[in-house]
């Protein structure tokens, strides 16, 4: 029996080569032109079972992986910042990796810092960060928490803060690059306050349900979900019915969106910027908004 291809006439055969490159060259071109600057409203609802009745409709903004520098600018920078103010949230945290810039622009690294601070100033609600990898790989880890500082975000590193009444923000230094304390994270907060914590890497949380931490939920980022997900037939462990080729160390298990681990759960962002090549493909940049809500 024959093939397909092998009773195609000269031009068919042209014609159906053309479309595919036609395919192929638009695909790409979405993935790397467009894919990228649409960023998409994720709306999350967070169930915490002990949240006092007085913290119902809190609401969240997490920003995370910016990149500022090699593909993301300090204008698209303040332009999330902007969405963020529209969506009115009590509270802005961001969770990582700031600045990245190619090898040979290294010189341009603390330029590109500073310019983390204006868009940061533009911010009309509390913010808190933590760090990321890429920050302390930059060898200006410094620099960068000054940068936030200067913006006016309260930087989380092993240590917390409380954000309201019965509310606490707690955040670990970079799981993977630096030396996270939970324990140091978590001191001083009462026993019957509900705290959210700030941990680049969401793997993390595997060592929080471990140790039993008092955390209601943990947000992360890290993975930007892959970047690329290549869509399956069947939904995989997270519900959803498309994979990432990569994704980096430590995130593994919980490469994107909402999970629940034992009593705690875990948010993986996928993030605003794009590292270590400007494409995405079925997996959006993102800003969440979260709601605190109560179980009925």
């Amino acid at each position: 029996m024959k093939s397909y291809l092998s009773t195609l006439t000269r031009r068919q055969f042209l014609q159906l080569a053309g479309s595919m490159a036609a395919l192929l060259t638009s695909t790409f071109g979405y993935s790397r032109y467009i894919a990228p600057q649409w960023i998409k409203l994720e709306e999350i609802d967070l169930t915490i079972p002990t949240l006092p009745d007085r913290l119902v409709g809190k609401r969240l903004v997490q920003l995370s992986d910016i990149h500022l520098g090699a593909y993301f600018s300090q204008e698209q920078l303040a332009d999330a910042i902007q969405q963020a103010n529209n969506l009115k949230p009590d509270w802005l945290i961001i969770t990582g990796d700031y600045v990245t810039v190619k090898h040979e622009q290294r010189q341009l690294l603390p330029q590109k810092i500073a310019e983390l601070i204006e868009p940061l100033r533009l911010a009309k609600m509390p913010v808190y960060a933590s760090l990321g990898n890429h920050d302390l790989w930059s060898h200006h880890t410094l620099a960068i928490i000054e940068a936030l500082g200067e913006g006016g975000a309260t930087v989380l590193r092993n240590s917390n803060a409380q954000v309201s009444d019965g509310l606490w923000l707690a955040g670990i230094d970079d799981a993977w690059g630096g030396n996270p304390n939970l324990r140091a994270a978590m001191d001083g907060i009462p026993n019957a306050a509900t705290t959210l914590l700030l941990a680049h890497e969401p793997d993390f949380i595997d060592h929080v349900a471990i140790h039993n931490a008092p955390v209601a939920v943990q947000f992360s980022g890290h993975s930007h979900g892959g970047q690329v997900r290549i869509p399956t037939p069947m939904a995989g462990e997270d519900g959803r019915f498309s994979r990432a080729l990569v994704v980096p160390h430590m995130s593994e298990r919980y490469p994107i969106g909402l999970r629940t681990v034992g009593k705690h759960s875990v948010y993986t962002s996928r993030g605003l910027g794009a590292w270590p090549v400007p494409i995405r493909f079925n997996c959006p940049p993102e800003i969440t908004l979260f709601t605190l809500k109560k179980s009925a």
